[in-house]
């Protein structure tokens, strides 16, 4: 309005502009336009927020106001130290943690591929396609990628390293590590004292 005041319609209250500069901060806190952008404050997790990771990592599901009794803070302070922690991108997500045996996928391997280098770039999308791979890790040593795979007997072992695997373009060969019983699984690693 020509005045500077604005004037009510239909009983509702005036609108009032967001400033054009915190649209964009604001969509991209609420995840609208990508990831969240990063805390410049962010830090190492100290001993609440090692109690806080390691009770979420035991039961994801474990309530806020239990999570504030084990690490001795209040409820309030529990729920803002997760948020940071969040925001942060200590804590990635939630999972559950599942038997794959009990699943019908009673064989892991770790599955070790060596080849020329140019050709993983290319491979990335097949290996994402793949069901059974759990995890995919470029690394430098003898080999150049490792699978964590999880297939329900060796036949499909078998179809999955020769019929695919080295199929791939660049493949020069591979090794196989079949896992015959997990001794540690830490869903959550704490760096050594």
């Amino acid at each position: 309005m020509a005045d500077g005041r604005q004037r009510q319609e239909h009983g509702r209250a005036p609108e009032t502009a967001e400033p054009e500069r915190s649209r964009p901060l604001r969509a991209a806190a609420a995840g609208e336009d990508g990831p969240r952008p990063k805390r410049r404050d962010s830090r190492l997790p100290d001993a609440t927020d090692e109690v806080i990771i390691g009770a979420l990592a035991d039961d994801a599901r474990t309530g806020i106001t239990e999570i504030a009794a084990m690490a001795n803070v209040s409820r309030a302070t529990a729920y803002n130290r997760i948020k940071r922690l969040t925001d942060d991108g200590v804590i990635r997500g939630y999972s559950v943690v599942a038997d794959h045996a009990r699943m019908g996928l009673g064989v892991t391997a770790l599955v070790l591929i060596s080849g020329s280098q140019p050709d993983w770039r290319a491979n990335r999308e097949v290996l994402s396609s793949y069901p059974e791979i759990e995890y995919c890790w470029y690394v430098v040593g003898s080999a150049d990628i490792v699978l964590l795979v999880r297939v329900a007997d060796t036949d499909q072992l078998r179809d999955l390293i020769l019929t695919r695997l080295q199929a791939l373009p660049g493949v020069t060969s591979t090794q196989t590590l079949t896992v015959i019983d997990e001794v540690v699984h830490r869903p959550v690693v704490k760096p050594a004292d």
